[in-house]
């Protein structure tokens, strides 16, 4: 683990422009000081959560810490102590380009991660009665913000295929929408999985789940064209957090798979 104290000095000139432009580039465009050779800045949307950038004297060793709780728990980056007071986690980099690499990932997680993704249905359907029509259009409504939050936290892309094209990408409930006990687990992002359309109907039908460690489990009783199908890439396990395992028990458990 990198340690930050003896390497963050005063920030030059030069160091210090590159800095606030990484911020400005990857969506942290509001400064918001200075201390201790850190710069701070956060969104100028709701994207929500403080970060911290400082360089190591020399530009030798690039340093990132993050507010946001759920990032820090999920951003997959080399952790560095000590980190500033208020902030969850901090990491370091070896060069600017790594850095860049965790600015997205972080703003990308920060947009996904509850409970951004609830507020922003919320207010999408705050002026919604409760009709027939209405409870269709809010099921929409939040489908689609699920979609996105699915989209932006698997970075488009089917993590047991692989496969990117979005017209074959589906956002799967894990524990499906209706039987969700709030909105809350509705939007949650750990409650879903962006699988290619195949997968995402063998999964919702109860035929394939997960394991704890994210490998795919198939019922016995899959014919051997169906399993073709579902098998003919190299599949991959799926990185899963705490709360992905969560809902997928539910899935194990409705469907008979421990």
């Amino acid at each position: 683990m990198v340690s930050t104290q003896s390497r963050i000095r005063v920030i030059p000139a030069g160091l210090r422009s590159e800095l606030k432009e990484a911020a400005f580039n990857h969506g942290y465009r509001s400064e918001n000081g200075e201390a201790d050779g850190w710069l701070y800045f956060r969104s100028d949307i709701s994207v929500p959560g403080e970060i911290g950038l400082a360089v190591a004297e020399g530009g030798n060793v690039w340093f990132l810490s993050v507010g946001h709780p759920g990032v820090a728990a999920e951003l997959n980056a080399p952790a560095t102590v000590p980190f500033p007071q208020g902030m969850r986690a901090a990491f370091a980099f070896s060069d600017q380009s790594a850095l860049r690499d965790a600015l997205h990932r972080t703003y990308v997680l920060s947009s996904t991660l509850p409970t951004l993704p609830l507020h922003e249905f919320e207010a999408a359907v705050a002026g919604l009665g409760d009709t027939e029509a209405e409870r269709l259009t809010r099921v929409r409504i939040g489908q689609d913000h699920f979609r996105r939050a699915l989209l932006g936290y698997w970075n488009s892309r089917c993590p047991l295929t692989g496969i990117s094209e979005p017209e074959l990408l589906r956002a799967s409930h894990i524990v499906p929408w209706a039987v969700c006990e709030s909105d809350a687990e509705r939007l949650d992002v750990h409650n879903g999985l962006l699988l290619a359309a195949h997968w995402d109907a063998a999964f919702d039908a109860g035929l394939v789940s997960f394991s704890e460690s994210g490998q795919a489990l198939f019922k016995p009783h899959l014919g051997a064209e169906a399993l073709i199908a579902l098998r003919h890439l190299d599949l991959t396990d799926v990185p899963l957090t705490a709360e992905h395992r969560r809902y997928l028990c539910w899935h194990r458990r409705r469907y008979s798979f421990d």
